[in-house]
């Protein structure tokens, strides 16, 4: 996640959420009430990983997982859209 987290803020577009390299807290133009409350209340660095795969260290075998998207990621991007 460091490595995802330093590019995105080097391209001026750090995660929501992200108290490291996010920077201080800075509302978009024309959001409502409800959008303002949910960034400022978004607890968490905005980012999941819906696959994740590797090659076990001692069998080396494939391993895989795959997640839903947590519900307060899903209501942000439902926010973050209808502003």
């Amino acid at each position: 996640t460091h490595q995802i987290r330093v590019h995105m803020a080097h391209l001026r577009h750090p995660l929501v959420g992200d108290p490291v390299y996010g920077g201080r807290s800075r509302i978009p133009p024309g959001c409502g009430r409800d959008l303002i409350a949910h960034l400022q209340n978004f607890r968490r660095q905005a980012l999941h990983a819906a696959r994740l795969g590797l090659k076990h260290p001692s069998t080396g075998r494939a391993c895989e997982w795959t997640v839903e998207m947590p519900r307060d990621l899903c209501a942000l991007i439902e926010n973050l859209r209808n502003p």
